[in-house]
């Protein structure tokens, strides 16, 4: 069974396609990643919160981050970062939601296809009690992972490239791979190859 956990704006039906191709799935809110299982799986936010889950306890054989971040170091850096989060929480919550998704999707980190979202998949916990500027960097834990974990992301994605890189190094029993044409939201963009990567390391002994 894999543990789906999608990113900000997401749903658990982002994971539809893992379901359709075979895949044994569970997709559980955000706010309730199981304790254990046999492979967890986030993405972005989600990823970040997987690292948490496990470096709180959680049991799992193996895990795959995809789109991940370790987290903002540097006061001035989570500081700006929590007012920027800030910022666009209120945006979500007072303008008119098609417009500030749009310009959600207009940041360079998002480049790429996009997936559809409506008001109900907003949660404000995402910019403000999960933001990487409220919740503390994890890069010096990473050394914890005893279990073996992948770190994915797309070539275009240059930033989460360097962090997925810097994860697998950190990781005690970490690998990284790079999916060519593809950015952020990779998954969806190269499903077929996901799948493919997805598959073999789930399946690994």
């Amino acid at each position: 069974m894999i543990t789906c956990l999608h990113g900000f704006l997401g749903s658990p039906r982002d994971w539809d396609f893992l379901r359709e191709a075979g895949f044994a799935i569970d997709t559980p809110p955000l706010d309730a990643i199981p304790s254990k299982g046999d492979v967890l799986l986030g993405y972005s936010l989600g990823g970040r919160l997987a690292l948490y889950a496990l470096l709180a306890g959680a049991r799992y054989e193996r895990a795959i981050f995809v789109s991940t971040g370790l987290g903002v170091e540097g006061d001035e850096a989570r500081a700006a970062r929590r007012a920027s989060d800030e910022a666009w929480a209120r945006r979500f919550e007072s303008e008119e939601f098609e417009s500030v998704v749009a310009d959600w999707n207009a940041q360079p980190v998002l480049a790429g296809p996009s997936l559809v979202r409506s008001r109900d998949d907003y949660d404000a916990r995402a910019l403000r009690e999960w933001s990487s500027g409220a919740l503390p960097p994890l890069a010096s834990r990473l050394r914890e992972l005893a279990i073996p974990t992948l770190w994915m992301a797309g070539a275009r994605d240059k930033k989460y490239v360097a962090e997925a890189q810097r994860g697998a190094a950190l990781a005690r029993d970490g690998r990284v791979m790079i999916v060519d044409d593809a950015g952020h939201r990779l998954p969806w963009e190269r499903s077929s190859a996901f799948k493919t990567i997805l598959r073999g390391f789930a399946d690994a002994r």
